[in-house]
């Protein structure tokens, strides 16, 4: 497996996660989905993303490349639904 696919696929996984993990958020404005179950979909979107990147990285690495790509779309995710509310 190819670098850039093991890191698309990784980035790929962390966007699914965070979007879930937007969705488990109880004051998420987008869809009424069941919080349970978007957490669990999150948590192992996650966990996935961490797993793939171990392929290629170190294991702290790869726990800290996770968590740095998925702050800014924890961050962007509630500004797009502001703004989709706003029109």
């Amino acid at each position: 497996m190819s670098a850039a696919s093991i890191h698309s696929t990784a980035f790929a996984l962390i966007l699914a996660g965070s979007a879930c993990l937007y969705l488990a958020s109880p004051r998420q404005s987008l869809l009424r989905v069941q919080r349970r179950k978007a957490g669990f979909f999150a948590a192992a979107f996650l966990f996935a993303a961490w797993m793939v990147w171990r392929i290629r990285l170190e294991s702290s690495t790869a726990f800290f490349a996770t968590l740095a790509a998925s702050m800014p779309l924890l961050i962007a995710l509630p500004s797009l639904a502001a703004l989709k509310g706003r029109k």
